[in-house]
């Protein structure tokens, strides 16, 4: 009796503890998805208690990708909730805003690589054996 009350005591703390948002606002040049969030759920919380818990506080959401290996989901929200809202919802472990990225711009190399024999003899060290020791494979039947 009393283990079950003690268990039924921890389970509510965990699902009562507030999570952390991460602010990347803060940051230069850091672009975010407007809206867009990466939940990471709580160790016991399932991910379909997690949205459970987003709908019964009136959380407008739309699922962008759930996770098999990471505990969570990205959503993109479209009720006036932020990230610092998500995170004190109860089963929210964090909270991040969704981080853009930019492809890098190619650079053109205006010079073609050179192919020849004489550019892998001297990447391959026979141009070096050549010289050295004479060794052209002339005499190799």
């Amino acid at each position: 009796m009393k283990v079950t009350a003690i268990l039924s005591a921890l389970a509510a703390v965990t699902l009562v503890s507030a999570g952390t948002f991460h602010d990347f606002s803060k940051l230069d040049k850091v672009r975010t998805v407007p809206r867009g969030f990466i939940i990471e759920y709580q160790d016991n919380i399932k991910a379909n208690e997690a949205l459970n818990a987003l709908n019964s506080r009136k959380v407008d959401y739309k699922v962008r990708n759930q996770y098999n290996i990471f505990n969570g989901a990205a959503i993109t929200v479209n009720s006036k909730h932020d990230g610092k809202a998500l995170a004190k919802i109860p089963g929210v472990k964090n909270v991040w805003p969704i981080k853009l990225y930019e492809i890098p711009k190619l650079q053109k190399n205006s010079k073609q690589p050179d192919f020849s024999a004489t550019s892998l003899h001297r990447m391959t060290g026979v141009d070096v054996v050549h010289k050295q020791y004479k060794l052209t494979g002339k005499s190799i039947k």
